[in-house]
């Protein structure tokens, strides 16, 4: 006489896999896994499972069903809770904000001046060592003369 399938499932957490077996080994190989999802507890025998009357009027074939997954995870998740403003308080926060701004936009412009200034004082600097550049070369080449005039020829 045969034995009776039992139900068995497991969850990958997007899917639920269900099928009907004579033995766990049989449940793994419907499933094509070599590992022991029974061993690792991540599977188990369900005669009460939602897919069991299915699986058990087919024998053998996997019931699968969608389960979980992102948005099953988001759902759960808590939901924020809104706080309610009173009126000076919606007051103070708008006026420490302009004050932010404010303070934003000055310090914006102490910056535009301060870069202003370094590239006024750069260009200062750049014509300076222009000068001393040619300076330089005048002086260099007069001392070159007065060298070549010194030697004997």
């Amino acid at each position: 006489m045969a034995r009776a399938p039992r139900v068995f499932t497991w969850s990958d957490g997007f899917h639920r896999y269900t099928v009907a077996a004579t033995s766990r080994a049989k449940a793994l190989a419907a499933w094509e896994t070599d590992r022991d999802l029974f061993k690792e507890g991540v599977a188990e025998e369900a005669p009460d499972a939602p897919d069991a009357k299915a699986a058990l009027a087919a024998p053998g074939v996997v019931i699968r069903r969608a389960e979980g997954g992102l948005k099953s995870a988001v759902d759960k998740l808590p939901k924020p809770k809104t706080r309610k403003v009173d009126g000076a308080a919606e007051a103070r926060r708008k006026k420490a904000l302009a004050e932010a701004l404010a303070a934003l936009e000055a310090a914006e412009a102490e910056h535009r001046d301060a870069e202003a200034n370094l590239e006024h004082r750069r260009r200062d600097l750049d014509a300076e060592a222009a000068a001393l550049s040619d300076s330089w070369t005048t002086r260099r080449a007069s001392l070159e003369r007065a060298i070549r005039r010194q030697r004997p020829r």
